[in-house]
């Protein structure tokens, strides 16, 4: 009897060991997403349009998943379709974040699990494993980013998943941590483009490991003949999945609006966007601008490649490794922003970090007794620091901030609290592109005709002929240019039109009537 209640308590401690720290990270960022969003009404633009393209497809008739568009990737928004149907009783669970929270914060659950997971596979001592976990879970930037619903916390989590399996694998050999990359790299590629970039990085990496690695040419008799079908069947197992998602997503695009690369060349792209962008300098000013912006995320590199030296092996091929999975997406960002084709906000650089902390307990697990405690020692005094730093910056640097900054377009909820008090019952057409929030605040939804609709296009040419009543512009100007009505009419937003007259202005948007 005793020795029952003793496996069954010892079989206990063992799952709350697994969930303990995923349920402990999911309730506090969950907790902290609701504050944020709900109390403090701290909406960023990008995860509040990713959840008004879950919006689109509960709301706006006829109902279907092609409203959410393809231009974002399309997995952040699919997962808050339960939580968009929720707030059909509630709106707020859409309007404030909520839902978004709570999936940001599954993931930022998760990549905690496997990282201790990872840990454990390893035999690293379970007071290492949950400190380095722990100072890297709750470091003010990824604490933050696992609140907020933005799908850095999803790619994040990928990158971690896809690293700590890579490592495993490259201390074990099974053909199951391949399958696990390759999803991995499925998930990823659904959340990010920049899943492409760090794939091409990833396989340098396994093909450096193949190569130089004596355990991997074992079973090659002809070196050179064996070892290059053994690296080419490797890649195929493990890439296989991405480049089949990568060819769907042509595939839909292709079908559903007539070009594969509409989520590249369309008028809502990067690529248009990228008109916009302001001049950095070619090469030597991008590099300035990069390194600005990046380098609190390299600190963790540093204790790495300081561990990798005091140990003696910093010279080993595991290095040269480590450095390409760490910098591979770093330096394709690096070269975008030079050639004026991307952003430059802080969140793009935070991969390193990402990495860094993913390739631990291989590194970890490579020493033993006094070194590992020394090591120990200097990647959790340097987690401490970047704890710090980002603590700090958060509340007083303004290149730190910039993304924190950057919300839903403003006085977006005057304008629907001005439609749902004086125009009820009236058609109105606006370009989703700008006034995502507007629409997700207004309470007749069936009377907006928006970029998701059939009759969209239709309505641009012809607002008359199509039964328009208003419309709702914003100024021109950066994502402004980008609108549907101000690409038709440029010179209405300034000027007006004889065809419509202007009846409110509030903050960056015109409401216009429709003269019929």
């Amino acid at each position: 009897m005793h020795q029952v209640e003793s496996k069954n308590v010892d079989k206990s401690h063992k799952v709350w060991n697994r969930w303990g720290l995923f349920i402990i990270i999911f309730v506090m960022e969950t907790i902290y997403g609701i504050y944020l969003g709900y109390f403090k009404n701290v909406l960023l633009g990008d995860s509040v349009s990713r959840t008004a393209n879950a919006f689109y497809v509960l709301y706006c008739k006829p109902y279907r998943l092609t409203s959410m568009g393809l231009i974002w990737n399309p997995l952040p928004s699919i997962l808050q379709l339960p939580f968009i149907l929720a707030s059909k009783l509630w709106r707020p669970i859409a309007t404030k974040g909520i839902g978004a929270a709570i999936v940001s914060a599954l993931f930022a659950a998760w990549q905690g699990k496997v990282l201790l997971d990872t840990f454990k596979a390893f035999k690293i001592e379970r007071l290492f494993s949950l400190l380095i976990t722990g100072l890297f879970c709750f470091n003010p930037y990824i604490f933050f980013y696992g609140a907020n619903g933005m799908s850095e916390m999803m790619a994040s989590a990928f990158i971690i998943k896809i690293v700590c399996s890579l490592v495993l694998w490259m201390k074990e050999g099974k053909g199951s941590q391949l399958i696990e990359i390759g999803i991995g790299f499925v998930g990823m590629f659904l959340t990010r483009y920049e899943s492409i970039p760090f794939s091409v990085a990833v396989c340098l990496a396994m093909c450096l490991h193949i190569f130089f690695q004596k355990k991997e040419k074992r079973g090659c008799l002809d070196r050179k003949k064996e070892l290059f079908y053994y690296m080419e069947a490797t890649m195929w197992v493990t890439f296989l999945p991405m480049i089949y998602t990568v060819l769907v997503w042509l595939f839909y695009n292709w079908m559903i609006t007539g070009d594969p690369l509409y989520f590249m060349d369309s008028g809502y792209s990067i690529s248009a966007y990228a008109n916009y962008y302001s001049g950095y300098g070619g090469y030597t000013g991008a590099l300035i601008y990069v390194w600005q912006r990046s380098w609190p995320f390299f600190m963790l590199i540093g204790g790495v490649l300081l561990v990798r030296f005091f140990s003696k092996r910093f010279l080993k091929i595991d290095t040269l490794i480590f450095l390409i999975l760490a910098l591979g997406n770093i330096l394709f960002i690096y070269d975008r922003i030079a050639k004026n084709l991307s952003a430059g906000y802080v969140r793009y650089f935070c991969y390193p970090f990402i990495v860094a902390i993913a390739w631990l307990p291989y590194e970890l697990s490579e020493m033993k007794g006094i070194r590992r405690r020394f090591s120990v020692g200097i990647v959790s005094g340097t987690l401490a620091l970047t704890m710090i730093f980002f603590a700090w910056a958060f509340q007083y640097s303004e290149t730190m901030r910039e993304d924190t900054l950057l919300m839903v377009p403003g006085n977006s909820g005057e304008v629907a609290d001005y439609i749902n008090s004086n125009l009820k019952n009236e058609k109105i057409l606006m370009d989703s592109y700008r006034t995502y929030y507007v629409v997700m605040n207004i309470n007749n939804i069936n009377n907006v005709v928006t970029s998701c609709n059939p009759d969209f296009k239709e309505s641009v040419k012809d607002p008359e002929g199509n039964g328009i009543d208003y419309l709702v512009v914003p100024e021109k100007g950066s994502y402004g240019n980008m609108d549907a009505l101000n690409r038709a009419y440029p010179k209405l937003y300034q000027n007006g039109a004889d065809w419509c007259k202007e009846v409110a202005s509030i903050g960056e948007f015109k409401i216009y009537k429709v003269l019929k």
